[in-house]
């Protein structure tokens, strides 16, 4: 806390003397040392590139058994020494955290030297499906932060995405080819990070960690919002995007069933909200896939009234939790949304000066109006999601 603050409060009349000067000390006490840190840090960071560069130099003069026991090696100790610390307590919850990303990348890269030594092939998907088999344990029974539940997530998000692409054939953020039993398997295959927001409210108040689960519920949540609106968005932007009413049926009862575990272990103005909102995407999902396909303008018009709809939903469920930043960004989408649509529908003029003049213009109007919206209508910052 710089001093500046302190005084600039005082003269406002935020707080008083008093005041600031206890908070002064406070802060004083509990000051960390950056720039000593910073120091360490970067000593220990030039000590590791330096063995990097070792081992690099010396990559194809290392037998490769050795090479894989000594990785092993260091992964076992590393392992055996988190499986005897963690569970005793008196770490902490920063070095914790720092030891099983650790530990978790190397198991990562052990699959990766496995492969290379004895040259072995095989789909991506199996050795991540192999290490969030092994690692999920670790990872989810002694993991604190944000790094681990961020790690994990991207585990198990790349795993579905490196299985569909060899099933399905993904194209650019789409399937393009149907594998056998399309509706099935494209239903089932978005599922697990629906069912993890749920599996994770339901820890949450059960756990002796429940910021950890609140992190992973929370990056399920947003991996749920963000997939839709891409399906939303590329349903009106690209006619081979198509939807199938199976799938989108399987995909929305996972989203009902996770939104009912939330109402039913978060009873709160957030949890009502986030299980409302899960409600909303289900529906909408499923309608658009149930809508017959368009063409040229209607399909514009279509993909964008579900894509606002979504999100202004989003902004009314942050109104109701106080998600202030939430609520930003989702006024922010809607905005960005209406210009884009504006363009879009616009195309035959853009060749001209009269287009771009129409079309900034009313960029400009969506700005003013969006930054407007949110002063007044921003709510102060409340319960987090």
């Amino acid at each position: 806390m710089s001093e500046r603050k302190l005084r600039a409060w005082q003269a406002a009349g935020l707080i008083d003397a008093d005041t600031a000067s206890a908070i002064g000390a406070w802060e004083t006490a509990h000051s960390r040392p950056i720039g000593v840190w910073a120091i360490v840090g970067l000593g220990a960071l030039t000590i590791g590139l330096g063995l990097v560069s070792i081992v690099a130099a010396n990559w194809d003069a290392i037998p490769g058994t050795a090479r894989l026991a000594i990785h092993g090696a260091i992964l076992a100790a590393l392992a055996a020494w988190i499986g005897w610390r963690l569970p005793n307590g008196g770490m902490n919850a920063m070095v914790s955290d720092a030891l099983l990303f650790v530990a978790s990348m190397l198991g990562l890269t052990f699959f990766g030297h496995l492969g290379q030594v004895y040259q072995t092939s095989s789909p991506l998907w199996q050795p991540l499906l192999a290490w969030l088999l092994l690692f999920s344990p670790l990872l989810l029974l002694f993991g604190r932060g944000w790094p681990v539940a961020g790690l994990w997530m991207a585990g198990l998000l790349g795993t579905l995405w490196a299985h569909a692409d060899d099933h399905g054939r993904l194209g650019w953020l789409f399937w393009r080819t149907d594998p056998p039993y399309p509706s099935l398997y494209w239903g089932l295959i978005a599922c697990p990070p629906i069912l993890v927001a749920g599996a994770a409210a339901l820890i949450r108040n059960r756990s002796d960690r429940p910021p950890f689960w609140r992190l992973i519920e929370q990056m399920a949540v947003a991996t749920i919002f963000a997939g839709i609106s891409i399906v939303l968005l590329l349903r009106g932007w690209d006619s081979d995007s198509a939807v199938l009413p199976g799938s989108a049926a399987i995909q929305s009862l996972a989203l009902l069933c996770a939104g009912a575990a939330i109402a039913y272990a978060r009873r709160t103005a957030s949890g009502r909200a986030t299980a409302g909102l899960l409600v909303v995407a289900a529906v909408l999902h499923l309608g658009q896939a149930l809508l017959p396909d368009l063409h040229g303008t209607a399909r514009a018009w279509i993909a964008s009234l579900f894509f606002l709809a979504l999100w202004g939903a989003v902004a009314a469920g942050a109104i109701h939790a106080r998600w202030r930043r939430i609520f930003q960004a989702a006024v922010a989408l809607v905005a960005l949304r209406i210009i884009i649509l504006s363009f879009e529908l616009n195309d035959d003029l853009l060749g001209s000066g009269v287009g771009l003049i129409l079309s900034g213009l009313f960029a400009m109007a969506v700005a003013w109006a969006t930054i407007r919206l949110s002063r007044r209508y921003a709510p102060t910052r409340g319960e987090d999601p």
